[in-house]
């Protein structure tokens, strides 16, 4: 089942809204997060750190590395 939420981010002094979806896949999770018309996808790596992946392969505009941070910190502490 995927569940869409608002994942609330602050960064720079900006607050972020950004639409969200919870997905499980068989015992691992993914939260995919829309931002600038790209979908970014967060999972566990082997360590069990989240890594990012661009599903959208878009990679003519490079991200933010700071707000995949702060995401990445706000995502961790869903769990």
């Amino acid at each position: 089942m995927d569940d869409g939420f608002i994942l609330k981010v602050e960064y720079k002094s900006k607050t972020y809204e950004l639409e969200t979806k919870f997905v499980r896949i068989g015992f691992i999770h993914q939260f995919h997060v829309h931002i600038d018309g790209r979908t970014l996808v967060f999972e566990f790596d082997e360590e069990r750190d989240y890594r990012v992946i661009d599903a959208s392969g878009d990679t003519s505009k490079p991200m933010d590395a700071g707000l995949i941070e702060a995401i990445v910190h706000k995502v961790s502490s869903l769990h």
